[in-house]
C-alpha cells in the first residue's frame, strides 16, 4: 500500500466521521465539547481533500488554504478537550498558532516539506499539550478511556516533531506524500489508527458522560439535590454487603422528619415548604461527616447512612444535626425543626429490620415532644 493510498484512506475516514457528526449533531454537543469537535473533524477532512490533491490544485489552495484548516482543525481538538473537561484555554494563543502555521502555508506555496516541517513542530507541541491535560484531569469512570485517548495523543506529538526533524536533515525538496515510503508508510498507518482512536474515543467519553448524568439524575432528588429513595436502597444494599463480610464493623442507619410539616404549608404555602424542605436538606448535609449519606427518603422525611458508627457517636452527630437544622420563625418564615430516630446495625439485619427500628425510633421522638432524637 502507497502513501497516497494511506492519505486518501484518511480523508475518508474524516470525511465520513464529520458527515455523521453533522447528522446526528444535537443541542446538548454545545455543553460537552462534541459540537467543536464535529467542526474540529470537518475542517481537517477539508484540510485533508486539500492536501491529498495538491499538484492538481493550485499550490495557494492546497497548501496555503489546506494548512489554514488544519490549524482550526488542531485549534478545535484542542478546545473541544478542555470543553469537555470544564477547563480554560486561550484563544489569544490558538489564534497565533494558527495564523503563523496559515502564513507558513501560504509563504511556503509549493513547498509542501517546509510547511510540513513547522507545522509538524507545532502540532506535536499541542498533541502533548492534549495528552497531558486528558491523563491528569479524570473525570470519575472515564479514566480509562481518557488514558486511552491521550496515550494516542501523546504518541501522535512524539511522531510529528520526529517526522519534522527527518525531513529538515533529509532536506528534500519533494512533495511530502512522494518521499520514500520505506519510512513514510509506517507514520500513515498510524495516523490512520490514530484518527480512528481519537474520534471514537471522544465519542465514547461523551457517551459514557451522558449515561453517568442520566444515572445521576436517576438516583437525585430534583427538590432537594439528595439522593432519592432509589439510591438509597442501592447504598443501603451496599453497605449491608459490606458489613456482612466484616468489611465494615458497624453502621447506623438516621431517619430524620421535619416537624409540624403540614401547617407549614397550610400557613405559609407549598412553595415555601419546598424552600423548608430545600433549606433543610442544604444544613443536614453540611453537618455530616465526608463518609454520611443523606437521602430524602419521601415527603418531609429523610434518612442518613452512617458508616463505622457506635452509638455513643452517632448520639452525638444526631445532637448536632438536631441543633444545626433549627430555624426560628418569623412573620414570612416558618420556624424548622426536626426529630431523628436512630438504629445501630446488628448481625442478621435487613434493610427492612433497619428502617423499621429507626422508624419506631423517631415515632417515639414524635410522641415525646418533637425536636429530639431517640436510639432504637
Amino acid at each position: 500500500m502507497d502513501v497516497r493510498t494511506l492519505f486518501l484512506a484518511q480523508t475518508l475516514a474524516l470525511v465520513t466521521s464529520a458527515a455523521m457528526l453533522w447528522a446526528a449533531r444535537a443541542q446538548a454537543d454545545e455543553r460537552n465539547g462534541l459540537r467543536t469537535w464535529m467542526l474540529a473533524i470537518s475542517c481537517q477532512g477539508l484540510a485533508y481533500l486539500l492536501l491529498a490533491n495538491a499538484g492538481r490544485l493550485p499550490a495557494l489552495l492546497s497548501g496555503g488554504l489546506g494548512n489554514a484548516l488544519g490549524s482550526l482543525s488542531v485549534a478545535g481538538f484542542y478546545i473541544a478537550i478542555r470543553q469537555f473537561l470544564g477547563l480554560p484555554y486561550s484563544r489569544a494563543w490558538l489564534a497565533a498558532m494558527c495564523l503563523a502555521v496559515t502564513l507558513i502555508g501560504f509563504i511556503a506555496g509549493a513547498n509542501y516539506v517546509g510547511a510540513t516541517i513547522f507545522n509538524g513542530f507545532v502540532y506535536g507541541l499541542v498533541e502533548l499539550m492534549n495528552a497531558r491535560v486528558l491523563w491528569r484531569a479524570g473525570r470519575p469512570g472515564l479514566g480509562r478511556m481518557q488514558r486511552l485517548v491521550a496515550l494516542f495523543y501523546l504518541l501522535m506529538g512524539l511522531v510529528l516533531p520526529l517526522r519534522a526533524a527527518g525531513l529538515l536533515l533529509a532536506g528534500a525538496q519533494l512533495h511530502y506524500l512522494d518521499l520514500p515510503p520505506a519510512w513514510q508508510e509506517p507514520i500513515y498507518i498510524f495516523g490512520f489508527v490514530y484518527i480512528i482512536v481519537t474520534n471514537l474515543g471522544f465519542l465514547q467519553l461523551c457517551k459514557m458522560r451522558a449515561e453517568a448524568e442520566v444515572r445521576e439524575q436517576a438516583l437525585t432528588d430534583g427538590l432537594t439535590g439528595l439522593g432519592n429513595r432509589r439510591a438509597l436502597d442501592e447504598a443501603m444494599a451496599r453497605m449491608l454487603a459490606r458489613a456482612q463480610r466484616q468489611e465494615q464493623p458497624s453502621f447506623a442507619v438516621m431517619m430524620a422528619d421535619l416537624d409540624h410539616f403540614k401547617s407549614i404549608n397550610d400557613r405559609f404555602g407549598h412553595r415555601e415548604g419546598d424552600l423548608a424542605l430545600a433549606a433543610f436538606a442544604a444544613r443536614l448535609k453540611s453537618g455530616l461527616r465526608a463518609q454520611d449519606q443523606a437521602f430524602r427518603y419521601g415527603g418531609e422525611e429523610f434518612s442518613v447512612l452512617l458508616p463505622d458508627s457506635d452509638a455513643a457517636g452517632v448520639l452525638r452527630l444526631a445532637e448536632r444535626l438536631r441543633t444545626l437544622v433549627a430555624r426560628p420563625g418569623s412573620a414570612s418564615e416558618p420556624a424548622i425543626s426536626a426529630s431523628f430516630g436512630i438504629a445501630l446495625w446488628q448481625a442478621g439485619d435487613s434493610a427492612d429490620s433497619l428502617f423499621g427500628r429507626a422508624d419506631r425510633a423517631l415515632y417515639r421522638a414524635k410522641q415525646a415532644g418533637r425536636d429530639r432524637v431517640e436510639l432504637g
